[in-house]
């Protein structure tokens, strides 16, 4: 069983996502690592994700460029600030040549079989907070965790 949250912000600068996922740690964050697993989970359904730069470590880069159904493209930006294997991932997020980045940290704690994700953005400012909403990314953080669930998760003993 997934459960999924959007939780009070600790400030009015961030959004926080929980979700409960039936997977360890491990393989959580070798999904969030991977460029070929990114690139499965990560964009909206009906668009596709393409991972150009992946240097998953302290000071490296990332850049993803996500496709539309209607051929529209969207590249992210950032940079990875703290990597802390299967616990910890900490890294900056924008849209390329918009500015206004966000830091976002990826908490992952095994809860048994299962592995809680805490996602947390921290925006430079109320506003540009404001402006994610609007846009839609927290509803988008927990689709992309649903993927990122049904990509991982191996079905009860007895299911279907």
């Amino acid at each position: 069983m997934t459960e999924q949250t959007t939780r009070g912000a600790a400030s009015e600068r961030e959004i926080v996502i929980e979700r409960t996922i039936q997977a360890r740690p491990e393989r959580i964050f070798g999904a969030y690592t991977d460029p070929q697993l990114v690139a499965r989970w990560w964009a909206p359904p009906g668009s596709s994700l393409r991972v150009e730069q992946m240097d998953v470590r302290p000071g490296g880069r990332y850049r993803y460029v996500q496709r539309s159904a209607d051929g529209r493209e969207l590249v992210f930006v950032g940079s990875y600030l703290e990597v802390r294997p299967t616990t910890r991932l900490v890294y900056t997020f924008e849209i390329e040549g918009q500015g206004n980045p966000v830091t976002t940290t990826v908490e992952l704690h095994e809860e048994g079989a299962s592995t809680r994700v805490t996602l947390t953005n921290v925006c430079g400012s109320k506003e540009v907070r404001e402006m994610m909403v609007e846009y839609g990314a927290p509803a988008g953080a927990m689709a992309a965790l649903a993927q990122l669930a049904k990509l991982l998760e191996v079905p009860e003993r007895g299911s279907p």
